[in-house]
């Protein structure tokens, strides 16, 4: 069984890059809609909280990829590196789950307020 786990985590890593730029995209249109939100009249909010969600959906999805790589003693990570330079430079998933959270939950802060 274990084996079978750690062969669908392999398969899986060349799809996690892009879903991590989804995460980020989603950060970067939550903190344009906020400065609309914020310096125009529009009333972005509801946006500015879906995109946090989508950030914060994103976070959790990696650290929970990282406690399954870590039950299976696979600690998985995405290789920032051009590997057909032998270039690797390997970021552990919590830390990009991190990253993708702790904005999408600020940006979910900051999209549920009144004040602007």
């Amino acid at each position: 069984m274990k084996d079978a786990l750690v062969g669908i985590m392999v398969q899986m890593m060349p799809y996690m890059k892009p879903v991590m730029w989804i995460g980020a995209a989603a950060i970067v249109i939550g903190v344009l809609l906020l400065l609309l939100v914020t310096f125009a009249t529009g009333g972005a909010r509801a946006q500015v909280r879906l995109a946090g969600m989508i950030a914060i959906a994103v976070g959790l999805f990696f650290l929970a990829c990282q406690l399954a790589g870590s039950l299976l003693n696979v600690p998985p990570s995405i290789n920032f590196g051009d590997s057909s330079k032998f270039q690797f430079w390997l970021v552990p998933f919590w830390q990009v789950g991190l990253a993708v959270l702790l904005p999408g939950l600020i940006l979910h802060r900051l999209g549920r307020s009144h004040a602007a």
